[in-house]
């Protein structure tokens, strides 16, 4: 325990050497982008004395797994899967919004199909909210006292201000993770081209001096058994160098759209010399079957051609959005915007035929504001 004559020299301390209250601050900002830290912390505010707390988290069928899990005794309710719509803590995922039943098992207005699991934790009551964030439910957060009682106003609106602010932390935790992860693909890819361009060039050199001396090796027919064997070496190397590579630049599903939209806005402030910034406001973009973002890179690269060429633009930005069940990318830059006879060319044609087999579609209009606005949709 920390006496208050404890605090007041630790407190002088940071004041004589503020890297100390330096060194905290970073950690705090650490803690506040990883998700798991974000909700421990949200479930020690809710959670007092003998209550039970949870947070679960949807995968991409709404099926909830209890993610974390304090003041348990047996360990049931830990990486518990949920089904949608069911138990207190399916119904506020599917609804939205907040529930609570005062009596748990003999409450009507939720499934019971985990009766056995909150019994063994001797839960009386539950309370969960929503993790909304912009509308979407990133998860929910559950209080369950083991006490009897009734929740009121205060517990709700209490347990409701955590969650939104754990939401919200959520996002910035998920976007910083999806960045993190982006760039370490980026930088493998990158390793790649270089691997490709030194390593593998040095390989087919060497194979290549091999079978010319192996050729002029006629006088000799051990020294030639023994190129051959160096070519052949030679041969295996670069296989598995390309195998290796192979491995460098590919990335996950859910990945690869932001890895290419990433690549490309480097290739165009490369090219151009203006900056192209790429958003995504999603905490994870949405797995796409690789013809279907095939073709979605394909129209975000024709959208860039065309502010290349046309639109006399400081600077652009390509963002990234998933809204329901469609995934919308924009190009948005600050030139001088459409003209008044402006009618679509053949690339823009072609971009929404491509999108259109996909049952998705593309327009650009003029920003009121300056500039152009390119956006496409494809469900997703």
């Amino acid at each position: 325990m920390v006496t208050n004559a404890g605090a007041r020299v630790f407190d002088e301390v940071v004041r004589a050497h503020p890297l100390l209250d330096l060194g905290k601050q970073y950690a705090d900002l650490l803690a506040a982008l990883d998700r798991g830290e974000v909700l421990r912390r949200a479930l020690a505010l809710v959670a007092v004395g003998s209550d039970v707390a949870w947070t679960a988290r949807p995968d991409v069928d709404g099926v909830l797994t209890l993610e974390q899990v304090t003041g348990d005794w047996t360990g049931v309710l830990r990486a518990l899967r949920v089904p949608p719509n069911t138990g207190l803590t399916g119904k506020v995922f599917r609804a939205g919004r907040a529930e609570w039943v005062d009596d748990y098992f003999d409450s009507q207005k939720i499934t019971h199909d985990f009766d056995r699991h909150i019994a063994t934790e001797k839960v009386r009551r539950v309370l969960a909210v929503p993790l909304l964030r912009d509308g979407e439910s990133l998860g929910v957060l559950a209080i369950a006292p083991r006490e009897g009682g009734t929740f009121g106003d205060r517990d709700i609106e209490h347990a409701s201000v955590i969650a939104a602010q754990a939401a919200l932390a959520v996002s910035v935790a998920e976007r910083a993770r999806l960045s993190r992860e982006i760039a370490v693909h980026e930088e493998r890819r990158r390793l790649a081209a270089d691997l490709h361009d030194s390593v593998g060039a040095l390989l087919f050199g060497i194979g290549s001096g091999v079978a010319d001396l192996a050729e002029s090796a006629h006088a000799d027919p051990e020294l030639r058994v023994r190129l051959e064997r160096l070519q052949r070496q030679a041969m295996d190397a670069s296989t598995a160098l390309r195998e290796s590579l192979r491995t460098l630049r590919s990335s996950p599903a859910a990945l690869a759209l932001g890895v290419a939209l990433r690549a490309d806005c480097s290739a165009f402030t490369d090219r151009t010399g203006r900056p192209a910034e790429l958003v995504i406001l999603d905490e994870e973009p949405p797995e796409l079957a690789p013809s279907r973002s095939d073709v979605l890179i394909t129209a975000v690269r024709e959208a860039l051609l065309n502010v290349e060429k046309h639109a006399h633009a400081s600077a652009l930005t390509v963002s990234v959005q998933r809204s329901s069940s469609w995934l919308t990318v924009a190009v948005h830059d600050d030139g001088v915007g459409l003209g008044p006879d402006h009618a679509p060319g053949v690339g823009l044609t072609s971009t929404a035929e491509a999108l259109g087999r996909l049952g998705g579609s593309v327009r650009v209009v003029s920003d009121p504001d300056g500039g152009t606005i390119w956006r496409a949709r494809l469900p997703c």
